[in-house]
């Protein structure tokens, strides 16, 4: 599928910035299930001295004014250092290869209108997952002090699971989110229910339509990933899946997640690269929290091609 301009000039950035290090382009806020506000990410980025950061929420386009505000804010407080380059990005779910998986869409300016229109129809579906959810785990016994879901602290939050297990926590029915999950809310336990999703041909047409760039997120997460590099007919069934998506539309593969192992990292790197598909470089943060299980935000130091590449193949690119 050809690029635009404008899609191969943020390609060339996000792809570049990653193999020079110091980028984190996976990060959460409050607007889905993260803990900290657009602002606060951002100022956090900047203090951590990223070249490049991205607000990838779940489902949800709604923190990225409130961001691209903050960032005229930090220009003007920091004319005596580089800029952290904000690049508005988010996550969505759907399904490929009998799995459920992440793509996450970057876009050179903003989105435009028919990206929030999608992305109103993705959150509905949503809705209508969490109240069935939620009416399960009241049947199952579960009393909780809300009296439906998205009764958060704030009305433009996209809620999810994380939402409703950490409501469960604060009502004293598990001790951590992980248990909630464990016991309650992962596939196969009690109260889970799938969700329709949009399908991965209608996610990346949408993503392309909208000047985007649609990269697939942390794939050591899927089942069809192989669990060892050296499993040769693993390996040939990812190429063949990464080779599918990029004829549908996918541009890129987030090679340098926060929880990749560095064998996988450079399974990643190597197929992304045979391919001609670009590579990125997220921690997946959510924000402080006891119970969190995600990878804490990168810095300006953070270089995971260095790390997971160079440092195993010195005859890399």
């Amino acid at each position: 599928m050809k690029m635009t301009d404008k899609q191969q000039q943020l390609a060339a950035f996000l792809d570049q910035s990653t193999m020079e290090g110091g980028v984190d382009f996976h990060l959460h806020t409050h607007y889905s299930d993260g803990l900290q506000s657009p602002a606060d990410v951002l100022r956090a980025a900047w203090k951590a001295r990223l070249r490049a950061a991205a607000i990838t929420d779940h489902d949800t386009l709604g923190g990225i004014a409130e961001a691209a505000a903050e960032q005229k804010l930090l220009l003007r407080e920091n004319t005596d250092r580089a800029e952290t380059v904000f690049v508005a990005g988010i996550e969505i779910s759907t399904h490929f290869a009998d799995a459920e998986i992440h793509l996450l869409a970057y876009f050179p300016e903003k989105p435009p209108a028919e990206m929030y229109e999608f992305i109103a129809e993705v959150q509905k579906e949503r809705k209508i997952r969490n109240q069935k959810m939620f009416d399960q785990i009241l049947k199952l016994g579960y009393e909780l002090s809300i009296s439906g879901p998205e009764e958060g602290d704030r009305a433009d939050e996209v809620w999810g699971r994380v939402h409703l297990a950490r409501q469960l926590v604060r009502d004293g029915h598990f001790t951590s989110g992980k248990e909630a999950f464990n016991k309650l809310l992962a596939p196969g336990k009690p109260a889970y229910i799938a969700r329709r999703h949009f399908t991965v041909q209608e996610c990346l047409r949408m993503i392309n339509a909208a000047n985007g760039l649609a990269v697939l997120a942390h794939p050591h997460e899927y089942k069809f990933c192989p669990l060892s590099v050296d499993d040769k007919a693993a390996v040939q069934l990812l190429t063949g899946i990464f080779r599918d998506l990029k004829a549908m539309g996918l541009h890129g593969i987030e090679a340098f997640h926060g929880m990749v192992d560095p064998e996988r990292a450079n399974l990643f790197y190597k197929l992304a690269r045979e391919l001609d598909l670009i590579v990125t470089q997220g921690s997946d943060n959510h924000g402080k929290d006891e119970n969190d299980s995600h990878h804490v935000m990168y810095t300006g130091e953070t270089k995971l091609y260095r790390d997971y590449v160079l440092s195993r193949d010195q005859s890399a690119e």
